[in-house]
Parts: C-alpha cells; structure tokens; sequence
C-alpha cells in the first residue's frame, strides 16, 4: 500500500501544483489587463510593477486555492477512474475509502499550511502591495508619510490631520474632537502638532468648549493635548484592511474597537474567516474525491466545468454568510463557517453513497 500511496500522492500532487499555477497565471493576466492603464497614466516603473505582482501573488494563491484544491481533486482521480485504476484497485480488495485516505490526510496537511501561509504571509504581503498601488497612484510615501489622516482614540476622540510628516513627527492643519456622549464637547484646530517629551503638542490655534453654557473658544500658541493617548508610530502606521492583518492584529484591532464603543460584528466575521477559510481545501477535496472517483466517462473539459460550478456555489455560500454576518441576521462564528458547514455535509454525502 505504501507504493500505491505514493503513487496516488504523486499524481494528485501534480495535478494540484499545476492547478495553482494555472490559476495564478490567469489572476496576473486579468490583473495586468484591468491596472495597465494605471501603471501608463502614473509611470509606474518596471520594479514598482514587478514589486507589486510579487507582493499581490500570495493574496491570489490563498483565494483560489479552494479552486485549485478542487480542479485538482477532479483531474488526478477522474484520470484513474476514467483508466479504471480505481476499478483495479477495488477488484483487489481495497476499500474506497482506503484509496482516498492519502489524499484526504495530505489535504487536511494543506489546509493547516495554508492556514499559517494565511496569517503569517498574506497580510503582510497585502499590505505591502496596496501601499505599492499607492505610491503608484502618489497617494502615500514610503517612510510613513501620510496624507488625509482621520484617526479614533480612547474616550471617543477623534482626530484628522491634513498631512503627517513621519520623520519630523509633526502633523499639519490639525483638527481634534472630543465626542464624550456622542454630543462634541470640545474642538481644536490647530496650523500644526508636534511630538515633544511623550506629549503631542498643538501650535497656533483655536480650542471651542461646546460643553459650557454659553459656548466659547480660545486663542492659543501652544497647547499639551493631554487626552490624546496616539503615538507617533500609530500616525505614521498605514490603516490596514482586515485582509491586511494577522490573527493576532485584528483580534487585537476589535478589542480596541469594542472599547471604544464601535461596532464590531464585521470585523468578528472576518477573523472568524481567517480560521475557516483554509479549511476549504479539505472541503473542497473531500467533495470531490468521491465525484471523481466514480467518474467513467467524464472528460478533461467536464470535469473543469463541474469543479467551476462547485466552486461559484462555493463562493456564494460564503459571501452569503459573510453578508449574513456583517447585517448581524446570523452569528459571525456560524456566518464565517456557512459554506464549510453546508460542502462538508453534502461531500460526507457523497463519500457515503459512494461505491465502496
């Protein structure tokens, strides 16, 4: 059994490998179709486009991989079932379900991979593509220099700086809030703030006090904004998307939320997304390793066209749930594991009324 298992590994693995590349290739041509006209109208120089097709690789690999994980189930077992190895192989007493174990115990392998290529190399990847896009498109700079800076801090504040300059650690037309039951008690604007002894520093400005009776402001030139708990390292920092963070960042990321009084029910779904969503290669194998396994006549174009539907149904499950999730109609858990639940169950299915 140990040369018949390595034997079925060989040829599923090949066929997965060559499913992944196949779609890789194709996300990079529909990409540099639709951005061409961007990297030509910004002069995007060959290293920042090969910089970003690098860094937007992995963010592609992780989202077809259910495809690929399927596409690549169907053509190495639809390929011994077709040539009626499979056939053989039962004809000598083993078991469906033994034949199919080396490729369900290597799918459960991958998707506990893919689960660590998920958190530890895609956000940091995405990240860095996007930040790439951007300085394409000249809308950010490289040392944490930013533009239109809009930020929340504890105690409902909220701040929004025209721009910040990372290396001098200063921000420039400066407007602060001060939201402590809902309402604005305070606003300041100010031409400038700058980072002296831990403290952020207001120059040349104006603070309103709505919460007096009757309102008024006052003129200043200097002024310790002593509320304010943001370091320089959280102006200079890029907002990152939720696909942009780790595990770790955005469970971090909604406890912040949560104490400051945000809603958070989209953020939950997501993260529950970063667990559930590698998983879906054991999903998508344990489907289609009994369809394919059962297959006779079924050829290359067929199989491609099944595992394309099962895999659009697929992506509707899950954005469904993610939908469901984010308008709070079903619990994130239950909203992020929805189409894991629904394929799992109808793959079990099929492995059971499989002939064994």
């Amino acid at each position: 059994m140990k040369l018949l298992d390595r034997y079925l590994l060989r040829r599923y693995l090949t066929s997965l490998l060559l499913s992944v590349v196949g779609l890789w290739l194709i996300s990079v041509i529909v990409d540099l179709i639709e951005r061409i006209d961007t990297f030509i109208d910004f002069k995007a120089t060959p290293l920042q486009i090969l910089s970003y097709y690098f860094y937007h690789s992995p963010y592609w690999i992780i989202l077809t991989l259910p495809i690929a994980t399927l596409l690549g189930t169907l053509f190495a077992l639809g390929n011994f079932a077709r040539n009626r190895e499979i056939t053989a192989m039962k004809a000598a007493g083993i078991s469906l379900h033994r034949i199919l174990a080396p490729v369900f115990i290597s799918a459960l392998l991958f998707s506990g991979l893919a689960l660590l290529f998920t958190d530890r190399i895609v956000p940091a990847a995405t990240f860095r593509y996007n930040r790439i896009l951007d300085q394409i498109r000249s809308h950010t700079y490289g040392d944490g220099s930013r533009k239109q800076v809009l930020l929340q801090d504890a105690d409902n504040q909220f701040i929004f700086v025209r721009s910040y300059d990372a290396g001098n650690r200063r921000g420039h037309e400066v407007s602060w809030e001060w939201h402590p039951q809902r309402a604005v008690a305070q606003r300041l604007v100010a031409r400038r703030m700058e980072w002296h002894h831990n403290r952020w520093l207001a120059i040349g400005g104006r603070l309103y006090h709505f919460d007096a009776n009757p309102p008024y402001s006052t003129a200043f030139d200097t002024l310790a904004l002593e509320r304010l708990t943001l370091q320089p390292a959280d102006f200079a920092r890029q907002h990152k998307k939720p696909e942009e963070m780790s595990y770790g960042e955005l469970s971090a990321y909604i406890e912040r939320a949560r104490a400051n009084g945000e809603d958070a029910a989209r953020h939950l779904v997501d993260l529950y997304l970063k667990i559930s969503f590698p998983f879906t290669c054991f999903i998508m194998v344990l489907l289609g390793a009994p369809l394919a396994a059962n297959a006779r006549r079924a050829g290359f174009a067929n199989s491609f066209g099944i595992g394309i539907f099962i895999c659009f149904a697929f992506y509707s499950c899950v954005k469904a749930g993610q939908a469901l999730g984010w308008n709070k109609l079903a619990d994130p858990l239950l909203a992020a594991w929805l189409g894991n639940i629904i394929f799992a169950l109808l793959g079990l299915v099929l492995l059971w009324r499989a002939h064994k």
